[in-house]
């Protein structure tokens, strides 16, 4: 499939004959993985596709993991310059930004092998792959930062609406990539854009982090669904335990059934096998977060109102129940494809809700709800990786902000935001 070099003697350096070898390996691995998926490639797939000896494979990689995480940088790397050389082309600030977003979405609708490769068959491989994907985030939210630092009307956004530009833009791609739905993304230029500019507002200067309420430390607290003595609660506390303290690749059923104080065979009456077993923690772990939220609307006198509302409840539910926050953020990664569906289920919910509640999206209507899920999803993925999800609370101005501005624009967001924390006690 891969351009091959002569055989016999051919010019080239020994470092130049690697590259090419490692080039065409990049791409078996894309290929490999396209056409089987991550667990069922094997290195024999990727260097018959490369068209290598297994010895050149094994004198670059040390096995098929080190091959594709490298495959992964590549494509990040190559969808970086994409963006950068599509925005140094345009003249004008709005024209680079749109040139620069179509550029990447368009190269994945036309050749979505290798994103795919990112953001979807990367999923359930383990905590390398994670890394990846962290540190992909991190890559594009340097490119979008240097982006509205070269905004000539000098509107600021904040960190925080950064990293969540980057996460909606990653949830709209990813959710197209693992639909098999990428062309789409081929007419999704503007509405991302028309998303993202509702953000861009000079009353986002008032949102500082100096400016934002201070809750006290929220306290931890047991988990209703696993509080009964029953055996399934046993059972679903017995994976969240394991999962934490072992890693959920490295358990078994009959380790959770023992833990639970249960047989194997009474759990297999419960759950058909761990995978199972995980889909009902999180299953139980969305529905009581969504009555938290719910039951926090009902306060509300408007709908700008719930939302601020509803947002401190769902925050307030992740950190005060901190192990059940990283298993459904983080530790979810580990559990394989199966899972994939599942990811911003947490997040979705919430934002369903709010959308069927509230008024049509102002801005970017056909992503607004989608965006916003992968935003919120992914600034608490990051706090959760970094051991920080008690201080989500924090952050309720600023992410009440992220849901309404699109909806009743950035002033009537910042107003909402701005009465709430007048109506709070003095010594809040």
């Amino acid at each position: 499939m891969y351009r091959r070099l002569p055989h016999g003697p051919n010019g080239m350096s020994r470092e130049d004959v690697a590259r090419n070898q490692r080039a065409r390996m990049y791409g078996g691995m894309i290929e490999a993985v396209h056409e089987r998926g991550y667990p069922h490639t094997t290195v024999a797939h990727v260097i018959a596709l490369a068209g290598v000896s297994r010895r050149a494979f094994y004198e670059q990689f040390a096995n098929k993991e080190a091959c594709f995480l490298a495959t992964y940088d590549i494509v990040v790397a190559r969808a970086r310059k994409l963006v950068l050389d599509a925005w140094t082309r345009e003249r004008g600030w709005a024209n680079r930004l749109h040139g620069a977003c179509k550029a990447l979405l368009e190269d994945f609708a036309e050749q979505p092998k290798g994103p795919r490769l990112v953001l979807v068959d990367s999923l359930g491989i383990g905590p390398k792959a994670r890394e990846r994907m962290t540190l992909a985030s991190t890559t594009f939210e340097r490119v979008v930062t240097m982006a509205f630092q070269a905004d000539p009307s000098g509107a600021e956004i904040s960190p925080l609406t950064v990293r969540a530009i980057v996460a909606g833009i990653r949830h709209v791609a990813f959710t197209r990539m693992y639909e098999h739905r990428e062309e789409e993304l081929h007419t999704l230029t503007d509405e991302l854009l028309d998303w993202i500019e509702s953000y861009r507002s000079p009353v986002a200067r008032r949102l500082t982090v100096s400016g934002l309420v201070k809750p006290d430390l929220v306290e931890p607290e047991p988990a209703a669904f696993l509080a009964s003595d029953d055996r399934r609660s046993r059972a679903l506390g017995a994976l969240v335990h394991l999962t934490l303290d072992e890693r959920y690749s490295e358990l078994s059923d009959p380790q959770i059934a023992q833990f639970a104080g249960i047989s194997t065979e009474g759990f297999h009456k419960l759950f058909p096998d761990k995978e199972a077993c995980f889909l009902a923690v999180l299953d139980e772990f969305v529905a009581e977060a969504m009555e938290a939220v719910k039951s926090s609307i009902e306060r509300a006198s408007s709908w700008p109102e719930a939302v601020h509302l509803a947002v401190g409840a769902l925050v307030e539910y992740f950190a005060s129940h901190e192990a059940l926050s990283r298993l459904a953020f983080i530790e979810i990664f580990d559990v394989g494809p199966g899972m994939i569906g599942r990811m911003t289920r947490s997040i979705e919910a919430f934002t369903i809700l709010l959308d069927e509640l509230g008024p049509e999206a102002r801005r970017g209507p056909l992503v607004t709800r989608e965006a916003i899920t992968g935003a919120i999803w992914g600034i608490v993925s990051a706090y959760s990786a970094h051991d920080r999800v008690r201080q989500l609370p924090h952050l309720v101005d600023q992410l009440t902000f992220l849901v309404l501005a699109p909806y009743v624009g950035a002033k009537s967001a910042m107003e909402t935001v701005e009465a709430t924390r007048r109506s709070l006690p003095s010594d809040y």
